[in-house]
């Protein structure tokens, strides 16, 4: 609609409901009676836990929305100093605030997101100015598009949904602090296994949000102004092969660190004091996780050709698969471990591709008949 002037208010708005709602929730929870008593450091302790914990839930909330919003800015270059200070300072505090017990390290949590929180905000705010504070216009029922929430509910749950069936298995995990389990053969080779995504999504921004964006906006510029058939067929071409660069050079780069890692898992993980007998689930990880970065590219391209039924239907099967598939290796025993994860990640790529290559083929068809 080109009205920049709506963004900043609005997303105040946002910010504000987010803010709220998280603050609710996350209060809720560390009241409740699932937490129990107090730990052996003491009330006073365990109370500024339970309020740093709400305060880190609450800005990380925040700082996920801004996320959305951070590809409009087009500051590069500001947006990695923002995120590499955030994190940064982060690791950092930790092994300082640390000496006071599990508050510091949630305090360094939560200072490092905090400075990533208004940072972010400052970008956004320079880049779309306005006369207004606040405002609620994306509450109005005209501009909700539910689809689009529960594909993203749909990503997030097959991204965690194997986590999840490994800590709610008491065999497979352990109580950690209140109502929070975590899985000590599980969540130690697939968090380091996720640092693996550095390349390919580098490379995802680069060709994806830059060289895809620009012919999307020539094709679609051409089709509003009227331009030549030849022409369209022309634009369309382009626009495809952008596409198919794009998830090309992802495949390549991302495959590439997959077989890097697969070679060096043990040395890698031995970096992080991790013992050798995490390699073999870790080899799987790193697997999964490339399929899943493949996946998000060709999603954000659907996102981009407005297909979200597609996409919809890509997470809900992606979700689904992680959990059946999960709860199936769990069955199956440690030896199996990860393949749920694997396996779902594989073929819903493999499917979303070949979705992908249709739709770019019958492009100009379906831009002028839907």
């Amino acid at each position: 609609e080109k009205r920049e002037d709506a963004v900043a208010p609005n997303l105040l708005g946002a910010l504000l409901v987010t803010t709220v709602v998280s603050g609710v929730l996350g209060a809720a929870v560390v009241s409740s009676s699932a937490w129990g008593d107090a730990p052996p450091s003491g009330p006073s302790a365990d109370a500024a836990f339970r309020a740093l914990l709400v305060a880190a839930f609450v800005t990380l909330c925040n700082v996920w929305i801004l996320s959305g919003l951070l590809s409009g800015v087009k500051a590069y270059r500001n947006v990695v100093f923002v995120f590499a200070t955030g994190y940064a300072l982060t690791v950092g505090l930790a092994p300082v605030f640390g000496r006071v017990g599990l508050a510091g390290y949630v305090a360094a949590f939560f200072v490092g997101h905090a400075v990533m929180l208004f940072s972010m905000l400052v970008l956004v705010l320079r880049r779309y100015p306005s006369d207004r504070l606040v405002a609620f216009e994306f509450l109005d029922r005209k501009k909700i598009h539910p689809g689009l929430a529960v594909t993203g509910v749909l990503l997030n749950a097959a991204v965690w949904v194997d986590k999840f069936v490994f800590w709610m298995n008491p065999v497979t995990s352990e109580p950690l602090v209140g109502p929070i389990r975590h899985s000590v053969v599980y969540d130690v080779p697939i968090f380091v296994a996720y640092l693996s995504v550095i390349p390919g999504m580098s490379v995802f921004f680069v060709r994806i949000e830059t060289d895809f964006a620009e012919r999307y906006e020539r094709y679609y510029a051409a089709v509003r102004q009227g331009d030549t058939l030849d022409e369209l067929h022309r634009l369309r071409l382009e626009l495809a092969e952008a596409a198919r660069s794009g998830i090309d050079d992802i495949f390549r780069i991302q495959g590439l660190t997959v077989a890097v890692l697969l070679l060096v898992g043990e040395q890698v993980l031995a970096l992080f004091r991790i013992p050798a007998f995490y390699a073999y689930l870790f080899n799987v990880d790193v697997a999964g996780v490339g399929f899943q970065v493949l996946l998000l590219a060709t999603l954000t391209i659907l996102f981009y050709l407005d297909c979200r039924k597609l996409a919809l239907h890509l997470a809900a099967l992606f979700t689904g698969a992680n959990l059946v598939l999960s709860l199936v290796s769990q069955q199956l025993g440690p030896r199996f471990y990860g393949f749920g994860f694997l396996v779902a990640a594989a073929f819903t790529s493999l499917v979303s591709m070949a979705v992908l290559s249709r739709k770019l083929r019958r492009l100009d068809y379906e831009t002028f008949m839907t």
